[in-house]
This record gives structure tokens, sequence and C-alpha cells, in this order.
């Protein structure tokens, strides 16, 4: 009997290898104790590794056999048939005492939910971070695999925090971070996929919120690596060194030096890192307005119809200034960006960089200024000053402010976020420009 059984199990391990091997994986090993599975990571010189229990072999099998895809922003799957989604989840940074924040919401959760009484519904690996602590015989303690999983009254959704399951185990190799839990949601009656994307993500967003609020626990879902062709800035600024070391010749203030390696760094949050290069822009902002002031005013006193005793060649001066200093942002930001940056170099920044139409009227930033610098209507320093302050108010303003009305917030964790490369290298040279031209001053 064992030797007519042996060749069906390798059968089946052969069809399970075989059908991770055709989602894409690079190799998928599988011995006695299990399965070992392993994928080039996003920027393919990364080779990473995942392994599961031959115990999940079962699972696995009728897991890869639901209509499942990728979620479209999460690392996680969406499964229509089923009518499960499940995305991989990260903890707050800094945050100590995470077993003991989770053993505290684990507490006096009572449900009736089917799903919750039956826990083969959806498999979770014994390896991970959401476990609870029990006592044996001998009077020691011992961990297991728990389960958060609550229901709606009606019953027509749940949601469950627990350990990953072997399914997403493989699908979130492709993400930048390796989490050992995850949340599941699970939606009742089939419906589309889109319809289901839009469902789960609001049940999402309102957990992960009252975990954080109600119970002081942070989490946040694991993103997919952004897919953009620009580098972040910090990998660019290295690739573009200039020569060696030298004694700084450059003379700035602290906080802009600060501001500036901030925005460097906010590698994976590119709205952090376009504000924080437009403060270095607001920080020159008066000195600059100042400067053009002194120019305008000393141009009017010198003019040969110029007559400190006449009312109106004052009140001309009076007026240039109040001009100047009561107009809006978006008028100082234009004055700032024509005193402070060469045109040309602008010029070759936008035509010489690997934008692939990125600032083109069919690019991916809705709402904001394409830039054409063969314009002949509008400079190219307006139409940058345009699409700089637009998109700065689409990041920092509600969408329920009647003065935004035509741009919509533009959310942290989005595909227009996701795709801001390019405006985060555009205002990072603009924030440079205007530094060189403050050493002049």
């Amino acid at each position: 009997m064992a030797e007519d059984k042996e060749p069906q199990a390798m059968s089946e391990d052969e069809a399970l290898r075989d059908a991770l091997l055709s989602k894409g994986y690079d190799s998928a090993a599988i011995a006695n104790e299990g399965l070992t599975i392993a994928m080039r990571g996003p920027r393919s010189y990364l080779r990473t590794e995942s392994s599961i229990p031959r115990s999940m072999f079962a699972s696995l099998r009728d897991q890869l056999g639901w209509d499942h895809s990728d979620h479209p922003q999460y690392a996680g799957y969406i499964a229509p048939s089923p009518g499960v989604v499940e995305i991989g989840l990260v903890r707050g940074m800094g945050l100590p005492g995470f077993p003991l924040q989770i053993s505290r919401i684990l507490r006096n959760i009572e449900t009736q939910c089917k799903h919750a009484m039956d826990n083969s519904w959806l498999p979770i690996l014994q390896d991970g971070q959401i476990v609870q602590r029990i006592r044996d015989a001998d009077d020691q303690g011992a961990r297991i695999a728990a389960r958060i999983h609550l229901a709606r009254r009606d019953g027509s959704a749940c949601i469950e925090l627990s350990n990953c399951s072997p399914l997403i185990v493989s699908f979130i190799m492709r993400a930048q971070e390796r989490p050992r839990f995850s949340i599941k949601l699970y939606l009742d009656n089939r419906q589309p996929r889109e319809d289901l994307l839009e469902q789960s993500d609001e049940i999402l967003h309102s957990f992960l919120y009252e975990l954080n609020s109600r119970n002081g626990v942070i989490l946040s879902p694991i993103r997919w690596p952004m897919q953009t062709d620009v580098d972040p800035p910090r990998m660019r600024a290295a690739r573009s060194a200039v020569g060696s070391a030298r004694f700084p010749i450059t003379s700035i203030s602290p906080e802009i030096s600060a501001l500036f390696g901030f925005a460097t760094q906010a590698t994976g949050n590119p709205t952090l890192a376009f504000l924080s290069y437009y403060q270095i822009l607001e920080y020159f902002l008066f000195s600059m307005i100042r400067r053009a002031i002194i120019r305008d005013v000393r141009s009017e006193l010198f003019d040969r119809k110029f007559d400190e005793k006449r009312d109106a060649s004052v009140l001309k001066l009076i007026d240039i200034v109040e001009e100047s200093l009561l107009g809006l942002e978006a008028k100082h930001l234009r004055t700032l960006l024509k005193e402070g940056v060469r045109e040309e170099l602008l010029k070759d920044f936008l035509e010489n960089g690997p934008w692939n139409g990125h600032f083109s009227n069919k690019g991916p930033i809705r709402g904001v200024r394409a830039l054409n610098a063969k314009d002949k209507t509008t400079s190219i320093l307006d139409q940058v000053a345009e699409r700089v302050y637009k998109l700065r108010n689409r990041i920092v303003h509600a969408k329920d402010e009647p003065r935004y009305g035509d741009s919509k917030v533009l959310m942290p964790e989005s595909r227009e976020a996701d795709s801001l490369g390019p405006d985060v290298q555009l205002i990072r040279f603009l924030a440079m420009e205007v530094i060189h031209e403050s050493q002049g001053r």
C-alpha cells in the first residue's frame, strides 16, 4: 500500500511546485520538511526565500485554486470567488511591546461568526507575531497562533488579524517588507472584483484607524514597490556625485541643511519629500521678494520722471511695495523662481531627464500644469511655478475646501503618490537652484 501511495504523493508535490513556478517564482524546492520558494526582489539583484511547512500543502493547493490576483495597491491578493482579501501588515516603527499590545486586544472577544468557529476557513502559519501564551500540563508557558476575529453585526462581513496564510507568504515576496502577520477580510455574497476592493478597503482602513485611536496599536498595510523608472533622490544623488569631497564653500543655515537631508531620505514617502523641499523654497521666499522690491524701487527712484515732491511718484513706490508684499503665494512663488532659478538649466533638466512623458498632458498626476519648454505664451519658469503650487495644494488641502475644488487631495498612499518621483526630482532641483542663488547675497 505504501508503495502505491508514494508516487501519488510525489505527483501532488510536483503539481504544487509547478503551480508556484507558473506564478513567476524563480524556484520552488520541495523536501520532506516542506517547501522553499525563491524569487528575485523588486530590483532583481535581491533574492528572497520563504518556507511553507508540509502540513500546509493541502491548504496552499486549495488557495492556489481560487481565482485570485494581486491587490492593486497593497502586498496581498484579492479572491472574488470566495470573497476574500488578504493584505500583509507591518507594525509602527519604534513601538515596543507589540506582543503585549496584541494580547490586550485579544481579551474578551466573543463572536458568533462562522469563520471564527471554523479555523480552517483560512489557514494560518504557526510561525508569526500573533500568538497567545497558554499553560501546558507541566504549567510551563507555551505559544500558539492566535486570531483576532471580528464580525459585522449582520454577518455580511468579518475581519481577522492573524499570522499569514500560506498563499500570502508567497505573494509578499515581491514586496519590500516581509510581514509575519496579515489582515484577512471576508465579504458575504459574491460580487465583482471592483466592488469587493472598494468595500474591503473601507473596512480595512476603518479597522486600522480604530486600532490606532482606540487600542493604541499602530499597523500599516505593506505596499507594492513603486513602479517608476525614476530612481529615488538618494540613489540619483549618489550616482550624480561630482569629484572628490571639499571643504564647503556653500553657506546655508542648519535648518535648510536638515530639511534637504530629510527630504532626500524620505524615499518611501514622496508627498513628504515634496513638501520638505517646498519648505526650502518657502524659507527663501521673502528674501527673494524683498530683493525684487529693492530692485524695482531703485529702478523707479532713478527714473528720469520720478519727482519726490509729487504725490503720484511717491504713491507709485508704495504701490510697488504693496503689490509685492500683499500678492498671493502663487505669485510669490513665480517671483522666487524667476529670481533664483537659471532658466537654461531648468530647460536642460526637463528635456534630458528620464521622465518618460511624466510632465506632459498624458502624465499620471492630475490637476496640475503640464510643462512645455516650447510654449511661447507662458515662460517655463511660470509653468513650473504653477505646477509646483497646484501640486502643493493637492497634498496639503482637504478635498472639501471650496477654494481648491478643482484639485482633489493627493493621498500619501495612492497611485498618484507612487508616481511623484519626477516631481520630487523637479522640486529638489529648484531647491538647489534657490540655495545656489542665495550664495551671492
